[in-house]
């Protein structure tokens, strides 16, 4: 059993929208989004003669191992105790998908501090209890990168991988967010899926089209114009179909004039990440040119400085090693 103490740190994911739904579609829902370097989650964890759980959204992952514990679901038998820190995480229930990488990342801690050094998807699904809809975030998790999953079929399973790029490098990413209420969650999430009109097939095939012969390609031959259009066009026909349960074609009331601003401003696939309200938007951009950019719309908005923020893609899933 591992006894050294370890740091885990993991990217955080934009989810730019799901690929079809509803009784009559074959597969359930399927995505496409990428992992950001920042924000990011990092937690240490070490064994201990009793569990203990410190740092922001601490109940959350001490619920969370209870759950594990008493379900007897873990090979092998977690340690009798660990001290788990959370030393940073972004903000719930924004667009970033923290719930998943938090749990995810929990439940890889424990299970190597088990002694198990290499969990299989299956394993970090079943106890993390993620991947039940979308499986951008636990593939992100694993692999980093630009990811496609292809939703549920009749088996139980995690949604397969169908697609991970690299993305460009050069590529700078600008988020920003807006002032609103959280994006939905839990039983309210539930509950509007579950009112959510089936996405005519029409539009699905136009969906899964945008992604193979738009996003993907582009992002691979660094097409940054062509990456924005198949992207603008993306969000705009996942915004239609879910814009009864937010209001518009995106949750906060701002943000369609914010993110018009981000495309006068050069930017480009400008939109907005799950339920929002985190939008953001893409571009080959100087550091002198950021700064511009992010004063420009900071004063355009009147928002503070911490409401915006320039990162970079994830290539590479979540770092484990021996902490200090």
């Amino acid at each position: 059993m591992t006894s050294h103490r370890l740091r885990l740190r993991t990217a955080s994911r934009l989810h730019f929208g799901l690929l079809g739904w509803g009784l009559h579609a074959a597969r359930q829902f399927g995505g496409v989004g990428l992992m950001v370097e920042e924000p990011g989650l990092e937690l240490v964890g070490e064994t201990a003669p009793e569990w203990t759980f410190e740092g922001p959204l601490a109940s959350r992952a001490g619920e969370l191992v209870r759950r594990i514990r008493e379900g007897g679901q873990a090979e092998p038998e977690l340690p009798s105790g660990a001290r788990i820190r959370i030393v940073s995480t972004p903000p719930e229930h924004v667009g970033f998908g923290v719930g998943t990488q938090l749990s995810l990342a929990v439940v890889r801690m424990v299970l190597e501090l088990a002694g198990l050094a290499d969990p299989s998807i299956e394993a970090l699904a079943r106890l993390s209890g993620r991947g039940r809809r979308s499986g951008i975030g636990m593939h992100g998790f694993l692999h980093g990168g630009l990811i496609v999953d292809g939703g549920h079929g009749a088996k139980d399973l995690p949604p397969p991988l169908l697609a991970r790029v690299p993305f460009p490098e050069d590529w700078s990413i600008l988020i920003v967010q807006p002032p609103g209420p959280p994006g939905r969650h839990g039983h309210d999430e539930l509950k509007a899926f579950s009112g959510l009109p089936p996405l005519p097939d029409r539009v699905a095939d136009r969906l899964c089209r945008l992604v193979l012969l738009g996003v993907l390609p582009a992002a691979v031959e660094g097409d940054l114009d062509a990456f924005g259009q198949a992207l603008l066009e993306l969000q705009h026909h996942v915004g239609s179909a879910f814009a009864p349960f937010q209001g518009g074609l995106f949750s906060s009331p701002q943000s369609d004039a914010m993110l018009a601003e981000l495309g006068r401003l050069g930017l480009v696939g400008a939109g907005q990440s799950s339920w929002g309200p985190t939008i953001y938007a893409f571009g080959k951009v100087s550091e002198t040119d950021r700064c511009s950019i992010a004063s420009r719309f900071l004063d355009r908005w009147r928002l503070p400085p911490s409401a915006l923020h320039w990162t970079r893609a994830a290539n590479h899933g979540a770092s484990l090693e021996q902490a200090d």
